[in-house]
């Protein structure tokens, strides 16, 4: 269970502190340039420290990396003619009025009905409810195919769980089960994929140690290439 988190700064670097039953200290630095320090339960300030001031050069680095990336990238606008993404396809945006609501996706557009056409806070809010919809369809079938791929190595996750996770791609709990950004269905499934088989890797290793990796090295060989690919989506 994990304990309530905690803010810091240290060496002119703002993060968070998150205490769990993990048995190593992890720094992820996550797409909107937050830190996020995870550590074993009881660790000292002074460890923390210690390890994120030997880290600092690295924190920075790919926290600046991401700042530039979320400047260079456009507003998005959830007007007719715009472009967004579905399932690594860029799809043109169709706006109808309709007394019902709706959202159907096609190979190169995405259609959506509903009554404030004009009102891009309400398109938004079914768009999303769309890709969540889609999401609970597809990314079940993913999750199969990959446990299918990998039955030699026996993964029996607990459960799935799909969710709108602005700072993460997805997650492993320690009960076994794996949450899926809703984000995700943005992407080529090759994407999900990954992240999928990032997590199962997870429920023999629980942590990002040298057996995790390289278990993850055969389960998906090419995940560098893609976690590196990955990193060029931002949120929005």
């Amino acid at each position: 269970m994990i304990k309530a988190q905690k803010n810091y700064s240290i060496s002119g670097i703002e993060l968070t502190i998150i205490y769990s039953r993990r048995r190593t200290i992890g720094i992820s630095v996550l797409p909107d340039a937050s830190v996020i320090v995870r550590v074993p339960y009881l660790t000292s300030l002074k460890t923390i420290e210690r390890i994120v001031k030997k880290k600092a050069g690295w924190i920075t680095r790919h926290s600046d990396n991401y700042k530039k990336n979320k400047i260079a990238s456009p507003k998005i606008h959830y007007r007719a003619g715009e472009i967004h993404l579905f399932r690594g396809n860029e799809s043109v945006l169709r706006i109808e009025k309709s007394p019902k609501s709706y959202v159907r996706f096609f190979d190169n557009t995405i259609e959506v009905g509903l009554i404030k056409t004009e009102d891009e806070i309400a398109v938004k809010k079914l768009l999303y409810k769309g890709y969540k919809n889609e999401a609970a369809d597809i990314f079940p079938e993913i999750l199969n195919k990959v446990l299918e791929k990998n039955d030699v190595h026996m993964f029996k996750p607990a459960g799935l769980i799909i969710r709108t996770m602005k700072r993460r791609w997805g997650s492993c709990s320690n009960k076994g089960i794996i949450t899926l950004s809703t984000e995700l269905i943005k992407l080529p499934d090759r994407y999900t994929e990954y992240v999928i088989a990032h997590e199962l890797c997870h429920l023999k290793h629980h942590n990002h140690g040298k057996r995790y990796y390289d278990l993850l090295s055969v389960v998906f060989p090419e995940w560098k290439t893609i976690r590196k690919e990955m990193k060029k989506y931002i949120s929005n």
